[in-house]
């Protein structure tokens, strides 16, 4: 009440801002200690940036759309369902919930990516971590990208850019990896090679939407700059893959005589995977990870979500 009588805006995200007429904010500033004292509330003024300018500052400097968001907490309430979602427990994020956190804001950049962003009680560093990805998407159960800690929003995109999204999409991949891999080798130690007819079971048809979620991603990971060179034979399996999972073909048919049922489609899908499935796991597994300038450090500790039950209906939580 005091702000809003001293002057101040309210944003979509509940701040309050002044014009920037100098007069005005002097004007505006001198009203509202005077309102705070009739309210018996204080006034704190802080010297340190807002921590919405400064996620702003970093998501301008990050690679892609990124888009930032801040949000606040009562003074008796901390972040904590946030905080339960963090990739990295390591040594930066850890014993956060222990501390008076009054705001938090999260980076996104539209593709599944999101990045919290806190200002370290002690110190006043800018801490960023990595949140899980939905379950519903992916059953991550690999070590996630070290969390960072930095003075500044310049410094902090630099480490963001540099080691943090690298190794945020090297352990995307390698839980993709880790999914596909154990979805076809349960496949394999479930059903007899041919002895797989439609209707399929439920947890198999599962497993294959899950394979061809991934698959295209593994592919493109195999292709990506800085990966070991494709020999001949592999540009081949490859393409071959990519064209055979394309939408309106089957495995190894061109587009002109595709099947126009859905269900041999997908016969055709489930047959693609489960007799050469592995071949593209193993492809996807020889990759190179990407370099990172940073120095390692001693420990990562991690926190993996509950395995996701292998269920054609799964209604896992999302965030």
């Amino acid at each position: 009440m005091a702000l809003d009588l001293a002057g101040f805006t309210k944003d979509h995200e509940g701040v309050r801002h002044l014009a920037v007429d100098h007069p005005q904010v002097r004007e505006a500033l001198t009203y509202l200690h005077q309102t705070a004292r009739d309210w018996q509330v204080t006034v704190t003024p802080s010297e340190r940036p807002y921590l919405g300018d400064i996620a702003s500052i970093i998501a301008a400097q990050l690679p892609g759309q990124w888009e930032a968001t801040i949000e606040h907490y009562p003074k008796e309430q901390n972040p904590r369902d946030l905080l339960e979602w963090l990739w990295d427990s390591g040594p930066y994020m850890a014993n956060l919930e222990n501390h008076r956190i009054p705001c938090a804001a999260l980076l996104r950049d539209g593709q599944g990516t999101e990045l919290l962003l806190v200002e370290r009680p002690r110190d006043g560093r800018y801490l960023v971590a990595a949140l899980l990805p939905s379950p519903d998407c992916l059953n991550v159960t690999v070590p996630g990208p070290r969390s960072i800690a930095e003075p500044n929003a310049h410094l902090a995109a630099t480490a963001i850019r540099v080691r943090l999204l690298p190794e945020y999409e090297q352990a995307i991949h390698l839980a993709r990896l880790s999914e596909a891999e154990d979805d076809l080798r349960w496949a394999h130690n479930t059903f007899e090679p041919g002895a797989v007819h439609a209707p399929y079971p439920a947890d198999l048809d599962a497993a294959l939407h899950r394979f061809l979620t991934h698959a295209p991603h593994l592919i493109a990971a195999r292709r990506r700059p800085g990966a070991k060179p494709l020999t001949p034979q592999e540009a081949a399996a490859l393409d071959h893959f990519e064209a055979a999972l394309s939408p309106g073909r089957g495995a190894g048919s061109a587009a002109s005589d595709a099947p126009a049922d859905e269900s041999a489609t997908h016969a055709h899908a489930m047959t693609l995977w489960l007799t050469e499935g592995e071949q593209l796991i193993e492809m996807a597994r020889d990759i190179t990870r990407p370099p990172s300038t940073a120095p390692a450090r001693a420990e990562i500790r991690t926190t993996p979500p509950p395995a996701a039950p292998v269920s054609a209906n799964s209604t896992a939580p999302r965030r």
